[in-house]
């Protein structure tokens, strides 16, 4: 499947054990990889069609923008980053509210709704 990079550049280990490399994939290049792994990395799938212009058969990109730029995945894939935080957990901070419901909040001094651990991880990464 192919797959674009939406965010910052990240590297990715190609090839087997024994015979492998790394490579930089820049902001909105694009790769070929399973689908585990393209997801696992947090890459945007890229769909395409086949079109026709004149004689020759071409691939048109489609990419669900709406998607791609809410505030709400950007947070959820900057709370992926942090060490500690799995996509379940993120998704449900997402749901309970937004970044600035979260900081404000942790201003606050308000108890955030989930685990210990989890709650020290976020005012560490939102507090002031």
């Amino acid at each position: 499947m192919k797959f674009i990079n939406l965010g910052e550049p990240i590297k990715i280990r190609i090839g087997t054990i024994r015979k492998c490399y790394w490579i930089t994939l820049k902001k909105k290049e694009t790769i070929d990889l399973s689908q585990r792994i393209g997801l696992s990395l947090g890459l945007k799938e890229l769909k395409t069609t086949q079109g026709q212009i004149g004689n020759k058969i071409v691939e048109t990109k489609q990419i669900d923008v709406d998607s791609i730029y809410t505030s709400d995945g950007l947070f959820l894939k900057e709370l992926i980053k942090i060490n500690g935080i799995g996509k379940k957990t993120a998704e449900d901070i997402v749901t309970w509210g937004t970044k600035e419901k979260l900081i404000e909040s942790i201003n606050q001094k308000i108890k955030l709704p989930f685990r210990d651990d989890i709650e020290e991880k976020l005012k560490e990464n939102y507090g002031k």
